[in-house]
C-alpha cells in the first residue's frame, strides 16, 4: 500500500487556475505536488523529479500533451510512470489516441475530487504491483539461484564420494544440503505468506500478544537454539487489534533475524508501549548486534530490497512481507539503530477498530 506521504505527483497544466486548485486538492490530501506549464518544462521535472503519477493537459504551447506522452513513452525511466490526461473536451479521437500512446487514465474537466483521488490511488495501486513484480524477477529469482546451487552441489558431491570417503564427510555435504533445503522452503514459505496478505482481507480483532510472541518464539527454536540466543519476554503487553497469524510472521521475521545478526550469543528482548494518546501500540524487538547507519536503516523496508547491500547485513524479502502485513492491518514498521548500539525493528498497530489509514501521530520515546 502506497500511501499520500512524500508521494511526488507532477503537474502539467498552462491553466495558473486550475493548476493551483489540483494541487490544493492533492496537498490537502497529504500529496506532494510539482507543477510545470507546458509539456517541455514538465518533461524537464519528471527526469529530475520522477514523480510517481504524472497528470497533465493535452491542449499546451510549446509542447503539447500528445507529444509528451510520446516523449515519455521513449524514455526508459519514465516510460513505466503513469500519466492521467486531463481535459476540457470529450473527445473520444483524442481519447483513444491518448491511451494508445500511453495514457493510463482520461479526465474530462471539470472534474470532481473524488474522481481525480480515485484515479491516482488506482494508478499508484498498479505502479506498486508492477514495480513490485519486476523486483520480484530479480531478486527472488537471485535469492532461490544460490541455495539451489548449493542443494545441487553437495548432493551430487555426496554422490560422488559414496563409498569412497569416510561417513563424517558425506554427512558433512549432506548436512549442507539440507540446510539449502530449508532456505529454499523458507523462501517459498515467505511467498505464500505475501501472495496471502495481497489478495486476503481480513477483519481486525484483539490480540492475546502474550501467546502469540510466544507462538512465534517456540517456532524459532532450532534458530535460538543454533546461534545460542537469549530471549527476554516482558511482563504484560497493550492491548491491539491486528490478525493474529500474520502478526506471528512479524515476530517470527523480527526474531529470527535478531537471533542470526544480532552478535555473537545474542540477547534479544521483545518489548511494548502505548502511544501518549493511547490509540496505538508499538510493538518491538531489540538486539545488541553491530547496528545500521542511516542509508542502511532507510533501505530496510523497501519492497524485495534484498539485493546485496541488505543481504549482507542479513535482512531481506522478510521485511517486505513485514511492510506489507503492518500497512494492511493500519499500523506502520520502521527500525531504530546507531552503529555499535543494535537495532530495535519495531511495528505499530491501532488499539482499537480503525479505518485501515489510521496512523498515530503521537511520538513514541526511544
Amino acid at each position: 500500500m502506497i500511501t499520500p506521504n512524500h508521494t511526488n505527483i507532477l503537474i502539467i497544466e498552462d491553466d495558473l487556475e486550475v493548476r493551483a486548485t489540483l494541487a490544493d486538492l492533492l496537498k490537502l490530501n497529504g500529496f506532494s505536488t510539482i507543477q510545470a506549464s507546458n509539456g517541455q518544462e514538465g518533461l524537464v521535472a519528471a527526469k529530475r523529479e520522477r514523480p510517481a503519477v504524472i497528470i497533465t493537459d493535452l491542449a499546451m504551447p510549446v509542447m503539447s500533451g500528445f507529444e509528451l506522452l510520446e516523449a515519455l513513452r521513449i524514455d526508459p525511466d519514465l516510460r513505466m510512470t503513469p500519466v492521467i490526461v486531463i481535459s476540457a473536451k470529450v473527445d473520444r479521437d483524442a481519447n483513444r489516441k491518448a491511451m494508445e500512446m500511453g495514457a493510463s487514465d482520461f479526465i474530462t474537466k471539470p472534474f470532481s475530487e473524488e474522481e481525480m483521488l480515485q484515479s491516482i490511488a488506482t494508478r499508484l495501486e498498479k505502479k506498486e504491483l508492477l514495480d513490485e513484480l519486476d523486483a520480484f524477477s530479480h531478486t527472488v529469482a537471485h535469492d532461490l539461484r544460490n541455495p539451489l546451487a548449493t542443494l545441487m552441489g553437495r548432493l551430487e558431491l555426496a554422490g560422488m564420494m559414496f563409498g569412497k570417503a569416510d561417513e563424517a564427510t558425506i554427512q558433512q555435504h549432506i548436512s549442507g544440503a539440507s540446510k539449502s533445503a530449508r532456505q529454499l522452503n523458507g523462501i517459498i514459505e515467505s511467498l505464500l505468506v505475501l501472495a496471502g496478505v495481497r489478495k486476503q482481507s481480513v477483519d481486525l480483532e484483539a490480540l492475546d500478544m502474550a501467546t502469540i510472541a510466544t507462538e512465534a518464539v517456540d517456532r524459532l527454536e532450532a534458530i535460538v537454539n543454533e546461534h545460542s540466543a537469549q530471549i527476554r519476554l516482558p511482563d504484560a503487553w497493550p492491548a491491539a487489534f491486528g490478525y493474529a497469524p500474520w502478526v506471528i510472521e512479524v515476530w517470527v521475521n523480527f526474531v529470527s533475524n535478531a537471533a542470526k545478526y544480532g552478535g555473537v550469543d545474542p540477547l534479544i528482548t521483545l518489548g511494548a508501549e502505548t502511544s501518549a494518546d493511547g490509540r496505538s501500540a508499538r510493538f518491538w524487538v531489540q538486539d545488541q548486534g553491530p547496528g545500521l547507519d542511516v542509508d542502511e536503516q532507510a533501505l530496510m523496508f523497501i519492497p524485495f530490497t534484498n539485493l546485496s547491500e541488505i543481504q549482507a547485513k542479513g535482512h531481506g524479502m522478510g521485511l517486505s512481507i513485514v511492510r506489507r502485513i503492518v500497512e494492511k492491518l493500519g499500523g506502520k514498521v520502521g527500525v531504530d539503530s546507531s552503529m555499535g548500539k543494535g537495532c530495535r525493528f519495531w511495528f505499530e498497530l491501532p488499539t482499537s477498530i480503525l479505518p485501515p489509514t489510521y496512523y498515530s501521530a503521537t511520538p513514541f520515546a526511544v
